[in-house]
């Protein structure tokens, strides 16, 4: 037992591995599941909690969904006077399904062992919107991950966790370039040169290149492995303190999904050509700490405080290099930094739910609220997350009706909403002319205007009027012998 302890948490310690930047809002977050709760989603959230409760065998099966509702009022830049003016107004609901299977086993009263295999809702841009098209197109990026987990009785007032994951992560990212733009004010190719008998200027339709980039990460390597490292401290009687870290991206500063891009050339330069080539896309990922104090109350309530802390600033973009004998003759860059700009978050919430009891229906809520995962000089298309406000609310049934009686059936269902405040950009990080002005350097990089152009801020602008609300939604079946 010890080796296999070790092996695992030495695997942990390395892993490399990938998942949407933002948590799952169905886990921890969610009524019924938690740092501090024995569910089988702790397999996850943290894996200690599953040594608590009651030492039953269970099967838990759930399906999840988010739903994004965006809606954005573009603003246009003149380069010459800075002026901003309202362009079209764009909205989009985008739903993205996810799920969960898992088998929790207690061989002891001390020992607690779950597998799971879940895909987390993928993180999905809007798509096909001409006015937001410089920042995406449309793409996602989801992960599939079987798990597995174990919880330890340290003490009657212990217990510690592990879990490991192996993730594989699909991101796809589709967008377009303005060539005039990255050419500067080169006469042959930059924003004074033609398209179509017109001075190109920026934003022009026949200076726009659009991209499609498909990556992934390899399917298993020990560089997918990430590990959750978890704790339950039982305060007094029926109270309860989890706490579990979720690792970094392993050792690795960055890394690595492959794949192809398809470029399809500017209607100006080769209308109607697209060329083919190979992709790679780095992506440093954040580490999170979830934590939950879990409290018994009289009137068979239980109180739920809840927090998470994500390091989300170590994602500031997405590094997409691409590759093909055709690029360099065909002005296709080689390097392309898609920006994100995350900060820091911290999420808390907090609700109450009913224990389990003779009557077969309990039922639960939360409210809560998250900062601002993005400043607001650097929301765009693909990144809205102001400060939120979020409200949980679940129930939950069991079939068989005696709760003494096995085996036990038992149906979930929860259901949240966070609620983004609008946001007015009006002096945008992302800044067409600081592409011009770097160009007016002869790219001296040690100037801000080229910094912005070396981390992916100098195209067009991302001013405008942001409104998001996130719904998610977990049907889940448990049954317990």
């Amino acid at each position: 037992m010890s080796r296999a302890i070790c092996l695992a948490m030495l695997c942990a310690l390395h892993a490399n591995a990938l998942a949407s930047p933002r948590t799952d809002p169905t886990r921890g977050r969610a009524v019924f599941t938690g740092a501090a709760t024995p569910d089988a989603t702790s397999i996850e959230v943290n894996p200690a909690a599953l040594g608590l409760g009651n030492p039953n065998s269970q099967i838990y099966v759930a399906a999840t969904a988010t739903l994004d509702h965006l809606t954005i009022t573009d603003r246009m830049l003149d380069i010459d006077t800075g002026a901003l003016s309202d362009g079209d107004r764009v909205s989009g609901n985008l739903l993205s399904p996810g799920g969960m299977a898992a088998y929790v086993w207690h061989p002891t009263n001390r020992i607690a062992l779950g597998v799971a295999f879940h895909t987390s809702p993928a993180e999905r841009f809007l798509e096909d919107k001409e006015a937001v098209r410089y920042h995406t197109l449309g793409g996602s990026h989801r992960t599939y991950a079987p798990s597995i987990a174990s919880s330890f009785r340290l003490t009657n007032r212990v217990h510690f966790g592990l879990s490991l994951a192996v993730h594989t992560s699909y991101l796809r990212l589709q967008f377009a370039r303005d060539v005039p733009l990255a050419a500067g004010r080169d006469p042959q190719r930059g924003i004074d040169s033609d398209c179509g008998g017109a001075v190109c200027s920026i934003e022009n339709p026949q200076g726009t290149e659009r991209y499609d980039v498909d990556v992934s990460s390899d399917i298993v390597a020990l560089d997918n492995v990430v590990g959750t490292l978890g704790v339950v401290v039982r305060i007094a009687r029926e109270i309860y303190l989890g706490i579990a870290y979720h690792t970094p991206p392993g050792l690795s500063i960055q890394n690595e999904l492959t794949g192809t891009v398809n470029v399809e050339r500017a209607p100006r330069d080769a209308a109607g050509m697209t060329i083919e080539g190979g992709a790679t896309v780095y992506i440093s990922q954040p580490p999170s700490v979830d934590a939950e104090l879990r409290m018994k109350l009289p009137a068979n309530l239980e109180l739920h405080v809840g927090g998470r802390y994500e390091w989300l600033s170590r994602m500031q973009g997405y590094d997409v290099r691409s590759y093909d004998a055709a690029f360099a003759r065909n002005g296709i860059p080689e390097w392309q930094p898609r920006a994100r700009g995350f900060n820091n978050s911290f999420a808390m919430w907090a609700g109450l739910e009913q224990a389990a009891q003779e009557f077969p229906l309990t039922v639960g809520g939360r409210i809560g609220f998250e900062t601002a995962s993005v400043p607001d000089n650097r929301t765009s298309p693909m990144t809205i997350a102001p400060a939120s406000l979020t409200l949980d609310t679940g129930v939950q049934y069991r079939l068989t009706r005696n709760q003494d009686v096995r085996p036990q059936v038992v149906l979930q269902l929860a259901y949240g909403i966070q609620y983004f405040p609008t946001v007015d950009v009006t002096n945008s990080e992302f800044d067409p002319r600081d592409q011009l002005s770097c160009y007016d350097s002869g790219y001296d990089y040690s100037i801000p205007a080229c910094e912005a152009v070396r981390h992916g801020y100098a195209i067009g602008t991302a001013a405008g009027e942001y409104t998001r609300i996130q719904q998610a939604m977990r049907l889940a079946l448990r049954f317990t012998w």
